[in-house]
């Protein structure tokens, strides 16, 4: 499993680093931006409300570079943290303060995640562009439960940690 998150992870930022070149420095009819965000391979379409990109200034697209980045940036995160806690699984390392506080990262990325659209569109908005005014979706909500949720899983392992370690002291 710890290999096959180095690759997604690996994977990932690599996608994310072509994906801010195309929309720094792309001119081409094959990137668009308009209602849900980027559009690639989809040229400009007035109709739908698509505008290609080559017809941005440079700060606009630094903005959406900067949207790309905080939407990617926590799911890097989690990917990462997770690919260090099965490494630590992988070496036998199973409910130490080193898993609860991965665990932990975890979740924070989670709610990071939670609200990079909000960051993203707020940025985008600062550019002097539209984007989709809605950002708290479904998604974005499942987020912040399960990092809540992951946040109390880690804090219980810290507990029953300590716990073990009281009752060692006595013996």
């Amino acid at each position: 499993m710890a290999a096959a998150l180095t690759w997604t992870f690996f994977i990932a930022l690599c996608a994310t680093a072509l994906l801010t070149t195309a929309v720094l420095f792309y001119d081409g009819p094959m990137l668009s931006f308009g209602p849900g965000g980027l559009w690639i391979g989809h040229g400009p379409d007035p109709a739908l409300g698509r505008v290609s990109l080559s017809t941005f200034t440079f700060a606009q697209r630094l903005a959406g570079a900067l949207a790309i980045a905080f939407l990617t940036a926590p799911v890097l995160a989690v990917v990462h943290y997770a690919r260090r806690l099965f490494q630590l699984y992988a070496e036998g390392v199973v409910f130490t303060p080193a898993n609860a506080r991965l665990i932990k990262s975890m979740a924070v990325g989670l709610a990071a995640y939670a609200f990079a659209p909000f960051a993203a569109n707020r940025t985008i908005l600062l550019a002097g562009l539209t984007n989709d005014p809605v950002w708290f979706h479904a998604d974005e909500v499942l987020a912040l439960v399960f990092g809540a949720l992951a946040y109390v899983v880690a804090d219980v392992m810290e507990f029953g940690h300590e716990i073990e370690r009281d009752r060692d002291g006595f013996i």
